[in-house]
C-alpha cells in the first residue's frame, strides 16, 4: 500500500536528544519549538533560552518543582550513582560525603545495575572500593564478601534492589519539599516524569532502563488506580518480555523497536476496548498506523501529526481507506452520546488497522522506491 504524505517539519536542534529532558523543562511560549528553560534558584524564575520569557514562582511551588527535578535527575533510573568515578574517588566519598548506609546502598545499586548491563569494569571498581574500605577502616572483610556473593547469586529478585534503592531516596527527597497533605500529588508528578523517561528510553531501545523505570513506578506511594494504570500499560510492552530471564542467561535479546511499539499500541487498543474507552482505543490504533507510516514516534515527537479529524482524514485519504475514516468519525462522535455504539465502531477501527498494517509501507520506503524508479 503506497503512501505519499507531506510532512510539516516540527523538529528543532533541541530534538537531537542525547539526554532526556522533561516537557516541564521546555518553554511553552515558543511555537513548534521545545526550547529549554534555565532555572534560577535565587530569583525562583524560569527563563527561556530563545524568547527570554520569564516566569516567577511562589516559594512553595518552586520548592516542589525543583524537588521533582532533583529526584528524577539525581536518582535517574538506569544511571550509575558513582558515574565515571575511579575506585579511589568512590572510596573517598565514604563517610566524607555519605554515611555507611547510604554509601553501601549506592554500591549495591551500581553493582546490580552493572550486572544487568554485564558491565564488568564497573563491578570490579566497586569491589575494589569496598576492599579499600576494609583495608583503611580495619573492617571485617566477611560481611562485604557475603554482600557481593548475594549480588552475584542466580536469583532474579536481586535486580529489584535497583528500583527499590532509587525510589527510597527519591521519595525521601520529595518528602522534604512538601507537606504531608500534598506529598501524594508531588509523588504523582514524579511518577509522570518516570513515565516520560520510560518513553524516551524505549525510543532509545534501552530495555534495562525501561525495566527499572517500570519497577520503580510500582513502588510509588500513590493510589492503586494510578499504579495499576501504569503497571498494566508497561507490562503489556513486548520490549520487557522475559527481561529478567535474558539478564540471568546473559542473552542478547534482539528487539525491533518500531515493530514492538506497533504491537504495544495495538495491545493497548484492545485493553481500552475491554474498558469501554473508545476514543483512546482509536487513538492507540492510529498511533500504531502512524508508526508504520513513519509519521509518529513514541518519544520525542519528531514526526507526529496531531490526532484529530483533519489529520486522520488526510492519512486515511492517502491510504485510500474511506471506511477507516468512517469508523473513526462514528466512534469519536458517538463517544459522549452512545458509548455502546462508539465502542462498536472503535472495535471496527482497530480491526481495520490490524488488517491493513501488513500492507502499509512507510514514507521512507515509498520515497526510496520512487527515487530508485527515477534513477
Amino acid at each position: 500500500m503506497s503512501t505519499n504524505l507531506e510532512q510539516k517539519d516540527t523538529t528543532s536542534e533541541e530534538w537531537a536528544y542525547n539526554l532526556w529532558t522533561d516537557n516541564s523543562d521546555w518553554c511553552t511560549k515558543c511555537k513548534n519549538k521545545n526550547n529549554k528553560l534555565t532555572f534560577n534558584d535565587q530569583t525562583k524564575t524560569t527563563t527561556c533560552t530563545q524568547c527570554n520569557h520569564t516566569q516567577t514562582y511562589p516559594e512553595n511551588d518552586w520548592k516542589i518543582i525543583q524537588a521533582k527535578r532533583y529526584a528524577i535527575y539525581h536518582y535517574m533510573p538506569g544511571k550509575y550513582f558513582f558515574s565515571n568515578q575511579t575506585t579511589e574517588e568512590i572510596f573517598a566519598k565514604y563517610l566524607r560525603e555519605h554515611n555507611h548506609n547510604d554509601w553501601s546502598s549506592w554500591v549495591i545499586h551500581d553493582y546490580v545495575l552493572a550486572r544487568m548491563r554485564d558491565d564488568k569494569p564497573v563491578q570490579d571498581k566497586l569491589r575494589n572500593a569496598s576492599k579499600l574500605i576494609v583495608e583503611k577502616m580495619n573492617y571485617d572483610a566477611k560481611p562485604w564478601q557475603t554482600l557481593f556473593e548475594r549480588m552475584d547469586a542466580q536469583d532474579p529478585e536481586i535486580f529489584l534492589q535497583v528500583p527499590q534503592i532509587i525510589y527510597e531516596y527519591a521519595e525521601k527527597h520529595l518528602h522534604t519539599a512538601t507537606t504531608k497533605e500534598n506529598l501524594t500529588d508531588t509523588i504523582r508528578g514524579y511518577l509522570s516524569k518516570l513515565s516520560s523517561l520510560y518513553c524516551y528510553n524505549r525510543w532509545k531501545g534501552d530495555r534495562v532502563n525501561c525495566w527499572i523505570i517500570s519497577e520503580t513506578i510500582k513502588l510509588c506511594n500513590v493510589d492503586n488506580y494510578t499504579i495499576n494504570f501504569y503497571t498494566e500499560l508497561f507490562n503489556s510492552d513486548p520490549l520487557l518480555e522475559k527481561f529478567q530471564e535474558d539478564v540471568m542467561l546473559r542473552k542478547k535479546h534482539v528487539i525491533d523497536i518500531k515493530d514492538t511499539y506497533i504491537q504495544w499500541e495495538l495491545k493497548q487498543a484492545d485493553t481500552y476496548l475491554k474498558q469501554s474507552s473508545p476514543f483512546v482505543a482509536v487513538e492507540a490504533a492510529y498511533n500504531a498506523l502512524g508508526t508504520k507510516l513513519g509519521i509518529h514516534e513514541i518519544w520525542p515527537p519528531m514526526k507526529k501529526l496531531t490526532f484529530d479529524i483533519h489529520t486522520v482524514k488526510k492519512v486515511t485519504t492517502l491510504l485510500n481507506e474511506p471506511e477507516l475514516f468512517r469508523f473513526y468519525d462514528l466512534a469519536t462522535d458517538l463517544d459522549g452520546v452512545d458509548s455502546a455504539k462508539a465502542c462498536h465502531y472503535a472495535k471496527l477501527f482497530v480491526e481495520k488497522v490490524k488488517k491493513i498494517l501488513p500492507e502499509v509501507t512507510s514514507i521512507e520506503q515509498e520515497q526510496a522506491k520512487q527515487m530508485a524508479y527515477v534513477t
